[in-house]
């Protein structure tokens, strides 16, 4: 999505922020450089193209924008937050960015004056991806998240 809005001065960052279901391979980060190397793993494993931002090991930025494991925020120029999403959607994110973006150019010849609203939104839960992504931190980042397996 990040490519196909390029002509229209559409900047797209990840920030990495911390491991939310850390395990045996990927356990919480100590330092910066476990972090640096966790996130070049993540990057790389889920073909991650744009430039990814790192938190620093105390959670900064993490705490500014939210807390949630996986927030999508779109801000203009000048720090002005057009969308905020508790959950990363990309039909959702890609409809918000394109309403920002024709607004942003209607406004030039349109009396356009913005307006906050709120909504509940809905996702399809893919468990079986969601499984494999966590087996990738350990079995440990499984049981923590779903519980024990029938007879452990």
């Amino acid at each position: 999505m990040a490519r196909r809005y390029t002509d229209r001065a559409v900047r797209s960052v990840f920030l990495y922020t911390r491991e939310a279901h850390p395990g045996e391979s990927y356990r919480h980060h100590t330092t910066m450089d476990q972090k640096r190397h966790h996130a070049r793993a993540f990057q790389q494993h889920n073909e991650i193209k744009r430039q990814t931002l790192l938190d620093d090991v105390e959670g900064t930025a993490h705490r500014a924008y939210g807390m949630l494991p996986n927030m999508t925020w779109i801000i203009g120029r000048g720090g002005v937050v057009y969308y905020r999403a508790a959950w990363t959607e990309v039909r959702d994110v890609e409809a918000a960015l394109i309403e920002t973006l024709d607004a942003l150019e209607r406004r030039v010849s349109e009396p356009l004056v913005p307006f906050h609203s709120e909504r509940l939104s809905w996702r399809v839960r893919d468990m079986e991806t969601f499984r494999r992504q966590l087996a990738i931190s350990g079995p440990q980042a499984i049981t923590d998240f779903f519980g024990p397996a029938d007879g452990d």
